[in-house]
């Protein structure tokens, strides 16, 4: 029996290690940093090193989600935290233990737009990649009344192309996508538009369930196809 199955913490590498699968960015430096800004405090062995419990593991987890999913400071994450700990846990925190159930979702309300000076600070994503995406139309800047800001959604397209790069994906590898997706919500358009043209609430409220039931199969059905594909090419894994 390994070493790390019979104490019951963990070490700062083994956090890392555990956290990287969803959070590649995730260096042991970067869990140093969380520490010295007084977000997680673990306990340490008589020779100094860290011991982290489940609940230090957590504590972390939870951090890295509301800087990747909802793009807080850290200065708001350490006001949520410790709401966290008196046992008031705030409308974030209770979102990081489920899935992301809001695949589509009109008109992505749910966040607030970034302004692209603010970028780097608030995602941890570099303008000038954000840049190299607007060249290739991966994602839009508007014009705010700051100056040019990103969508909730284009974030959210800014994280999973940020995400890409640890398999070599760059933006221009992603513009058949961009292409892919224009086509089929016209595609969209034209088998629901006839279907809701009137819009009023009711009708509204029916379109946004139409279209998440409609991608959802037509998801399904790409994943498939993607599956079959990824058959022939790799045929001795898939």
């Amino acid at each position: 029996m390994s070493e790390s199955r019979t104490r019951d913490y963990m070490t700062i590498g083994e956090v890392v290690e555990t956290l990287q699968p969803a959070f590649p960015d995730l260096s042991i430096s970067k869990v140093r940093f969380l520490e010295e800004e007084g977000l997680i405090a673990p306990e340490r062995t008589p020779g100094g090193y860290r011991k982290f419990a489940p609940a230090d593991l957590k504590r972390v987890e939870m951090i890295l989600r509301l800087q990747k999913e909802h793009f807080l400071p850290l200065a708001v994450i350490r006001e949520k935290l410790a709401d966290y700990d008196k046992g008031k846990v705030p409308a974030e925190l209770s979102d990081t233990s489920a899935p992301d159930g809001d695949a589509m979702a009109l008109p992505f309300e749910d966040t607030d737009p970034v302004l692209l000076a603010d970028a780097p600070a608030v995602l941890g994503i570099p303008s000038s990649f954000l840049k190299e995406l607007a060249s290739f139309s991966i994602v839009e800047f508007a014009e705010g009344e700051r100056g040019e800001e990103l969508s909730p959604v284009d974030v959210r397209i800014a994280h999973a192309a940020w995400d890409l790069r640890r398999f070599g994906i760059e933006p221009r590898h992603l513009r058949m996508y961009e292409t892919f997706a224009e086509r089929e919500a016209a595609f969209f358009g034209q088998a629901l538009n006839p279907v809701f043209r009137h819009r009023t609430p009711e009708t509204r409220q029916k379109l946004v369930e139409a279209l998440g039931e409609l991608s959802g199969s037509t998801g399904d059905l790409k994943s498939h196809l993607l599956r079959r594909a990824l058959g022939r090419v790799f045929e001795d894994i898939v």
